[in-house]
This record gives structure tokens, C-alpha cells and sequence, in this order.
């Protein structure tokens, strides 16, 4: 395990400057995209808040639209949905669907390593299935080609196995990478009582570190810092809200903090590298990390939103898109309903709302959760 914590350490070796210039789309415009789960759309919106395109994902049999990425040049969009089971890959500039992979039972998230070479789906598995969440592989050819690549079922691994005395069920839930995409950062979960982590190599596909839920209380977000020098991990549920921070070239759990709510959840990073914001989803409440110090700087007990999920944020760092649950939550019901669906506009500078985008704010069943800004060239 040594040796593997060395290789880590030259995968987190960018500089903040470095890190800095990589987020160059500081001058770019962008687009938002949103999902709505309850109603199976995509929209699409630009900077003035117009709604420019939508996507009936319905229309394509794909159900419960959940957490989506892009490539890093923005031509292609990966949606991960819950309830088809699926990633959808969609042509960004056409809009239209090129691909639909049946990636395995409530498929959770979709992300894209850094070389574009590849996305990860993280599934969290049959619910009558003990164990059986996984790791799955769409390859990515640079000229629009795709195909299913290797999986990795967490349970099979051999170092899972060798600690298997340290969980409860495995399902995997949300990850992302070294700043190299050689290591996945994965949450475990849903519920806190299964949750924890593991890493795995992404070129060999095995794991080579993992934390049990007595060890690591986590089971929802993860996001490095601008650097990729740390990974922030959440843990939330009705009665808890805890973050973490990791080092990601010691792998040591360097902070522990309460997350001053209930159902820590969502959580990103500034682009320009000055905080990172975290959501309490059942206490509605928004608080801000210093990523240096890892303590909480700021807290917004209310005024961005009810039911707060996902973050995104604008590529030059003016603002901050936060999805807010619907009354009749496709997911995590007993904790995620809402009564505004859509996606709260924050300026990042002033702390103020600018406003609450609602698409089908009058149909009971749209429930928003997923959501990320798609930079466009110059």
C-alpha cells in the first residue's frame, strides 16, 4: 500500500497555479445544464437565464435523470439515470442522443476522467441484491465513438474482500478523480450505515485503499480542491451532517468538521480556488469551506433555496447553481421534498439570490437534482 500512496502523491502533483490555468474557461461563456428527474427533461440555459433547449430524455425511455458531466471541451453530455438503469451520451452541440448504455440497476453517476479517454459510472445496484454495487466503463475514441469497457463490482475485489468484516452493504454512489484521473475517489451508500469509501485505479481497475462506515461517515459528494491537493467527502441523512477532508497524496483524513445542518450533500468548489460551498439538504441551510484551513467560514441558514441537492458553478466564478427538490421526490424520499422546484442563481461575490429558475414549477412531479455548466469555446 506504500507504493500505491507514492503513485497518488505524483498523480496530486499540479500547483495551485497550475490548477489555476487548467480552469482558463474563467473568460468563457457557458451554458447550464438541469435535470429534472421527476419529469425525465433536460434543460438548457444560458447566461441571461433564458431557456435555450430542452430534452425530453423520456421520450428515449430514460427515467430518472440523475447526475450529469461533460467532456473537458464540452461536446459531450453523460447523464446517469436511477431509474432506466442507463447513461445517456448526448451530442452538446446538436443536442441529440448518440448513445444509450444499460449500465446496471440505479445507475447514480457519470464522470468523465481528465484525458476524456473514458467515463465511470458509479451503480449503486439492485436493492434485493446484497453487494452488488459496481464500477462500469464507457470508453470514449475522440471521434465520437463509445463502447462499454471493463467493470469492477466492488464485493469481488480482492482487497474488498480481504477487509469485507469493515462494511455493510456496497453500492457506489458519487466519485472523482486525481487530477491525473489515475485514481477514483468513490463514496459509498446510500444510507450512512453502508456508506464509507474506496479508491480504485483506474488503469488496472482494482482497489487499493478503502475506509469502512466506522471509519470515513460518508455517502454522498466528492470534490478536490482546485489544486487536487485534498478531496472533500460529505455524509449526511435526517439526523447527521459531517465533511471530510482527505489528502489525496497521503491519503490521511486531515479534517473532520460538523456540517452546521442536516444531510450535508452537495458540495464543489470555487473555480478561481478561494472556497468550497456545501448544501444541507434537509436543513436548507448553504455553508462555505476555506479549502486551506478546512474550516467553515460562512453559513446561510436561508434565503438560497429549499431542499438544496447539486451544485455547479460558472466557469469565472460569478455564480453558483444549486438545484432544489420537488413535493414529490423521485429519490431519497423521505428526505429530499421540496416545494420550489428548480435551481437557485447565486451571485458568488455579493452572497445574494439572483433568482429561483423554475421550469414546471406548477407539475407536482418535477424534482430537479442533477446540474453542471457546459463552458463553449470562443
Amino acid at each position: 500500500m506504500i507504493a500505491t500512496r507514492s503513485r497518488l502523491a505524483t498523480a496530486s502533483a499540479m500547483t495551485f497555479g497550475a490548477a489555476l490555468a487548467a480552469t482558463g474557461a474563467a473568460a468563457q461563456d457557458y451554458e447550464i445544464w438541469a435535470l429534472d428527474q421527476g419529469t425525465h427533461m433536460l434543460h438548457i440555459y444560458d447566461t441571461e437565464l433564458d431557456e435555450i433547449a430542452s430534452v425530453d430524455l423520456g421520450e428515449a425511455d430514460v427515467r430518472v435523470p440523475h447526475m450529469i458531466d461533460f467532456t473537458s471541451d464540452g461536446a459531450y453530455a453523460f447523464i446517469a439515470s436511477t431509474g432506466s438503469h442507463d447513461i445517456t451520451v448526448i451530442d452538446a452541440e446538436t443536442r441529440e442522443i448518440v448513445e444509450i448504455f444499460d449500465t446496471g440497476p440505479r445507475t447514480h453517476a457519470a464522470t468523465v476522467l481528465p484525458d476524456d479517454s473514458a467515463v465511470i459510472a458509479a451503480v449503486i445496484g439492485d436493492a434485493d441484491e446484497y453487494r452488488d454495487g459496481k464500477l462500469v466503463e464507457i470508453t470514449i475514441d475522440g471521434e465520437g465513438g463509445f463502447e462499454i469497457g471493463r467493470e469492477l463490482v466492488i464485493a469481488e475485489d480482492p482487497l474488498f474482500q480481504e477487509n469485507e468484516a469493515r462494511f455493510n452493504d456496497v453500492a457506489a454512489i458519487c466519485h472523482e478523480y486525481s487530477a491525473d484521473g489515475r485514481y477514483a475517489f468513490v463514496t459509498l451508500g446510500p444510507g450512512l450505515e453502508d456508506g464509507g469509501l474506496v479508491v480504485a485505479d483506474t488503469e488496472s481497475f482494482e482497489l487499493v485503499e478503502l475506509w469502512g462506515p466506522e471509519e470515513l461517515q460518508v455517502n454522498c459528494g466528492t470534490a478536490p480542491t482546485v489544486d487536487h491537493s485534498h478531496m472533500f467527502l460529505t455524509g449526511g441523512g435526517p439526523e447527521t451532517g459531517v465533511y471530510y477532508a482527505l489528502d489525496m497524496e497521503t491519503l490521511e483524513i486531515v479534517h473532520e468538521g460538523d456540517s452546521l445542518g442536516i444531510d450535508a450533500h452537495g458540495i464543489w468548489a470555487v473555480p478561481d480556488g478561494s472556497e468550497m460551498w456545501l448544501v444541507n439538504r434537509v436543513s436548507d441551510n448553504v455553508v462555505l469551506i476555506d479549502p486551506e484551513t478546512f474550516e467553515i467560514t460562512e453559513e446561510f441558514p436561508e434565503g438560497f433555496g429549499e431542499t438544496p441537492d447539486i451544485i455547479a458553478m460558472a466557469p469565472d466564478s460569478s455564480r453558483a447553481y444549486i438545484t432544489l427538490r420537488g413535493p414529490n421526490p423521485a429519490s431519497a424520499p423521505h428526505v429530499a421534498e421540496g416545494s420550489t422546484p428548480g435551481f437557485s442563481v447565486i451571485d458568488i461575490a455579493s452572497r445574494e439570490l439572483v433568482e429561483i429558475v423554475q421550469p414546471a414549477g406548477d407539475d407536482p412531479d418535477s424534482d430537479f437534482h442533477g446540474i453542471a455548466t457546459r463552458a463553449l469555446s470562443q
